[in-house]
């Protein structure tokens, strides 16, 4: 966190070499995005890796994240475990669109592979360009349920 808020580094992690996200994300950065690797260690499972990042996120090390991975159900519902994270599993960009304006999710999970360069880079754009902070009114109603998932 800086004095005038969440930093503007936005994460993003993948589950084993994805090459077209790399060149998305190298696409993006020289556009000036500033964008922290969250890195799956080899021989890690799946659920740790999840729960890593999403203590990042919690933590504010993050604006928000995309992983790119093979099981996107599995690391969101781990990731909404912990406090302040909104993961949602996407496997296009309008499942991605709707998560990030409805729920102002804070994680998108992508299913891969399957997704062209185009998606990815779409993916990531819309995460950085809505932002990640979750409307009042869903605010609240996540402070009533369980007190965390509003940050």
């Amino acid at each position: 966190m800086t004095a005038n808020g969440p930093l503007n580094i936005w994460g993003y992690g993948q589950d084993q070499d994805y090459a077209l996200v790399t060149a998305a994300v190298r696409m993006l950065l020289r556009d000036g995005v500033q964008f922290k690797e969250l890195r799956c260690p080899l021989n890690e499972l799946t659920c740790h890796w999840a729960r890593t990042v999403a203590e990042c996120l919690s933590r504010g090390d993050c604006r928000g994240g995309v992983l790119f991975c093979t099981d996107p159900g599995l690391v969101a519902c781990v990731a909404n475990k912990v406090p302040g994270v909104r993961a949602v599993p996407v496997s296009s960009v309008g499942q991605s669109a709707r998560a990030t304006l409805s729920l102002a999710a804070n994680l998108l999970c992508v299913e891969m592979p399957g997704r062209t360069f185009f998606e990815i880079r779409q993916i990531l754009r819309l995460l950085i360009g809505n932002g990640s902070r979750c409307p009042e009114g869903l605010a609240c109603t996540l402070r009533e349920l369980d007190g965390y998932a509003h940050r």
